[in-house]
């Protein structure tokens, strides 16, 4: 018997596309699970994130001496731009917990984030590779650390010693719950009170 492709039914179809998009729809709550979970984790535990990310940035750093000695084919002018600006997020990080938007080092780390990304997007869309490598390549070289200072939004002053006072005077007014969050927590308890006031049965039984 001779095999050949046959065309994909309407039903099929439609099975393939709604299963597609559930699958998405599960990707999508694991991340944001993980990323409240992150979150937590850095507010709670500052010093360990500030070590945390200094340590990520002397590993990515240490990943661009090793490219620009080992990798001749990858461009310098992207290398360069790379360990500026990751010496840009130390200067960030003397800061840390407190991420001030206004502030020159925010502003400048997040100038040569944007310069970084397009030197190395208009490499690789010059010359061809695997997109799994260019994301691995991404993920590590270019957005590790970003994305712990994206978790560390949540992390703020009232995290500090000189604001437990503060602190203790919005328990008191609370009845007992310090309830203020901030960064990415701010946002997944909006969205949560939200879907009380929408299904006020649904979080009676959560």
């Amino acid at each position: 018997h001779n095999h050949r492709d046959l065309p994909m039914g309407l039903v099929f179809t439609a099975l393939v596309y709604v299963s597609g998009y559930i699958f998405l729809i599960f990707v999508a709550i694991c991340l944001a699970c993980g990323l409240y979970y992150l979150a937590e984790l850095a507010e709670e535990y500052t010093v360990m994130t500030r070590r945390i990310m200094t340590w990520a940035i002397a590993a990515v750093l240490v990943a661009h001496v090793l490219l620009l000695l080992l990798e001749q084919h990858l461009p310098y002018a992207a290398l360069a731009a790379g360990f500026v600006t990751h010496i840009c997020y130390l200067w960030l990080l003397k800061s840390f917990p407190l991420l001030r938007v206004a502030s020159p080092a925010f502003i400048t780390s997040l100038g040569m984030l944007c310069l970084s990304n397009y030197l190395w997007a208009s490499h690789f869309l010059a010359h061809f590779h695997q997109v799994t490598h260019v994301l691995c390549f991404f993920l590590f070289n270019v957005w590790l650390v970003p994305f712990g200072f994206f978790i560390s939004l949540s992390v703020k002053e009232t995290s500090l010693p000189n604001q437990q006072a503060a602190m203790a005077n919005e328990v008191y007014r609370e009845g007992g719950h310090f309830s203020q969050k901030s960064g990415i927590l701010s946002a997944f308890s909006f969205v949560r009170e939200k879907r009380d006031d929408m299904m006020p049965s649904l979080a009676k039984k959560v």
